[in-house]
């Protein structure tokens, strides 16, 4: 999976193998460059032997100074008749192997053995003696393998300012992947604040696969509820508003109608009754509706036994039912338990049973099943009524939209209820679907996870 860690953990190791393999190709380039370099030692010998002769040992240190000048990044080590180096200098491991060899043949010491000269091609290096007749041997060591050449300065250099530079890149193009999405959230948060609710963070970050492009999906989400949030708090506002002049126009004439001498002072009377009592319901079903549209609604999670709730429901609309010659079947047989918010649940199912009852016809009933369908709980409600036109079907969940205005008017509706009841569904993980039953009426199916 390509995640913020993977891109930096693999650019990490990317850089790192880019510095080691630029430090390898160096010093294989420095290894072989000197190794092209052809040393004559017997040439060198001659020289040291003519200077021992001439100045003495004293001469020695400047001479090699010079000559490890001209050839660079290797060692040149005069061994006296002890086995040292003249200028203390510790031989490498092989170097001291072959002195002892020297040494132990007799070669190398105060007497030497036989008159081996510097043109003995049996010898490794080249013997010669000074004024004194002291021997002494040239000995020549050079990088061993390309590694060694990080001893190099130049070599060492290189290696230091690529690996800077490179560095440098990986480090810009990692800021930069990290902060340019950063910056455009930035951006977009600042302009949703100001107001702008069509400020996202786009595309570009939100199709990456990391998290920075998961907080990208997540910002637009936040961005889209929150502008479907304002819209639908203004949509409430401008519905509230539209509700609330009917029944306080109604108050208004019942109340001058109340004023008129010799009106009917009771028959008004209860008519203001009514409306308040309308108004009072309007109103706690927009509050419940707002409260439910908040972002993150307080739910209680509780077990719910649903042929307990809906029996009672039922029980309780068929009151509601007999005072308008209708009846009220429950086919509620199946124990089926959820986990939810009861009061919330009561309300959504009360809903569509009291619209259900408010349309069917006089002389008819509203049938209520409960069923297990796979892993669901199913409520439907079917009622005898005039049904809902097809192109109707999903637009009777929004809030304050009636199909037949002045008729759900008189008979008491508000347009909230079945908007409650979809909000309460989806609150706990179901949904809410209206069709026409084949007997004419509507049915409503209320589908919730057991």
């Amino acid at each position: 999976m390509k995640t913020l860690f993977l891109r930096i953990f693999l650019a990490f190791w990317a850089a790192t193998l880019v510095v080691l393999g630029t430090t390898a190709g160096v010093a294989w380039y420095r290894f072989q460059e000197v190794k092209r370099v052809n040393v004559d030692i017997k040439q060198l010998a001659n020289e040291a032997a003519a200077l021992l002769r001439s100045d003495g040992a004293r001469a020695l240190p400047a001479w090699i100074a010079e000559s490890e000048r001209k050839y660079k990044e290797r060692k040149i080590f005069i061994v006296d008749s002890s086995g040292n180096d003249v200028l203390k200098r510790l031989l490498p491991h092989h170097l001291r192997k072959y002195v002892t060899r020297l040494q132990d043949a007799g070669l190398l010491g105060e007497n030497p053995v036989g008159s081996r000269n510097i043109d003995d091609p049996l010898l490794l290096t080249p013997l010669f003696t000074d004024r004194a007749g002291n021997v002494y041997s040239i000995m020549i060591s050079g990088p061993s393998w390309p590694m060694n050449m990080l001893d190099a300065t130049d070599v060492r250099i290189v290696v230091v300012v690529f690996a800077i530079l490179i560095s440098t890149l990986v480090s810009w193009s990692l800021a930069r992947y990290v902060s340019k999405p950063v910056e455009r959230l930035q951006s977009s948060a600042r302009s949703l604040a100001a107001g702008n609710l069509e400020a996202r963070a786009g595309e570009e970050f939100s199709s990456r696969h990391d998290e920075l492009g998961v907080l990208a999906r997540d910002f637009d989400r936040m961005a889209d509820h929150v502008r479907n949030l304002i819209a639908s708090k203004e949509d409430l506002l401008r519905g509230m508003s539209h509700e609330l002049r009917s029944p306080l126009a109604r108050l208004r004439v019942a109340l001058g109608l109340a004023r008129r001498p010799g009106e009917n002072l009771v028959k008004q009377l209860d008519r203001i009754e009514l409306e308040a009592e309308r108004l009072d319901t309007l109103i706690g079903q927009m509050l419940q509706l707002s409260q439910l549209r908040a972002a993150e609604p307080a739910l209680s999670r509780d077990m719910v036994e649903l042929h307990t709730l809906v029996s009672e429901v039922v029980e309780d609309a068929r009151l509601e039912a007999t005072a308008t010659n209708k009846q009220v079947q429950c086919e509620c047989t199946a124990s089926i338990d959820i986990e939810g918010d009861q009061r919330l649940l009561r309300s959504a199912i009360e809903n569509v049973l009291r619209n259900a009852i408010r349309f069917t016809a006089p002389g008819t009933s509203v049938r209520v099943e409960l069923t297990r369908e796979a892993s669901n709980a199913r409520i439907s409600i079917e009622d005898s009524g005039p049904g809902v036109p097809e192109s109707e079907l999903q637009l009777i969940f929004e809030p304050f939209y009636r199909v037949a205005e002045s008729r759900d008017r008189d008979s008491g509706g508000t347009g909230l209820g079945l908007a409650i009841t979809s909000r309460i569904a989806a609150l706990h993980g179901g949904k809410v679907t209206a069709s026409n039953a084949s007997n004419g009426g509507l049915l409503v199916r209320i589908e919730l996870p057991a």
